[in-house]
């Protein structure tokens, strides 16, 4: 087995920076997920709450994020984040800085719901884990072969990134992931959580920021459930830490 693509997600529920390698720290991925938009009430604002969200592109400037979306740019500069503030995550709270000046009109205008900017100050904590600004572990990690016998299920294809994975595994058979315990990749090593539980994501096209009907949602429910839920790919979390590469061998360990 080898990793075939890498991704981060800088700003949660953001686009997908497609990566050649990246460290992984005791968080996931190096910069995975690092910021997020907030709303007043400190809800995390995601794809679920609009689509176009997927259309968000974020970029680290220095201590800065740029940010882009639409054709409009714009740049949030650590003097920017004025604020202190508690992001939820489902049920979970991390502390956090808040831009409170035009990045916020822009990200306002941009997506028609008052919005700020959240950078991770310290981590979300779940069940004694730190986490960034993920759902439920540090990284995702899917199978290639997977996704083949997924689409071979459906009436047209879906491409790999409507599950927004960090690492995609190439060389192993279809949903091997079910028996994988320890992954070592580089030099680091990932600790399995669980299956990924999926939702109307799923349905969005990344590119386009438009949910586009019900699959694969639809599908995954009939053969693909685990625990009441349709899965597809494995939660990690960081054992080891490491740097890892398109490329590199990847071992899963007794």
């Amino acid at each position: 087995m080898r990793v075939s693509a890498l991704a981060i997600y800088p700003v949660k529920g953001g686009a997908a920076t497609a990566l050649d390698a990246c460290d992984i720290d005791a968080l996931g991925l190096a910069g995975d997920r690092r910021f997020c938009l907030a709303r007043p009430d400190g809800r995390v604002f995601t794809q679920r709450d609009n689509a176009a969200l997927a259309r968000l592109q974020a970029s680290r400037a220095g201590a800065g994020l740029a940010l882009g979306f639409d054709g409009e740019t714009l740049l949030a500069g650590p003097e920017d984040f004025a604020a202190t503030a508690e992001v939820r995550v489902w049920s979970r709270s991390a502390a956090a800085r808040l831009t409170t000046n035009s990045v916020n009109a822009a990200l306002t205008r941009w997506f028609d719901t008052p919005l700020s900017l959240a950078r991770l100050e310290q981590p979300v904590q779940r069940e004694g884990v730190a986490l960034a600004f993920g759902d439920a572990a540090a990284l995702l990690v899917t199978n290639a072969a997977s996704l083949d016998a997924l689409n071979a299920a459906l009436q047209a294809p879906v491409p790999m990134d409507r599950f927004r994975p960090n690492i995609v595994v190439d060389g192993a058979a279809a949903f091997a992931e079910d028996g994988w315990s320890q992954l070592r990749i580089g030099n680091a090593v990932l600790a399995p959580v669980h299956a990924c539980g999926r939702c109307e994501v799923t349905t969005i096209d990344q590119e386009l920021g438009a949910a586009l009907g019900d699959e694969p949602l639809r599908t995954l429910s009939r053969i693909r459930v685990r625990e009441g839920e349709p899965v597809f790919g494995v939660r990690y979390a960081v054992q080891r830490p490491g740097r890892v590469r398109v490329g590199d061998g990847v071992d899963a360990l007794d």
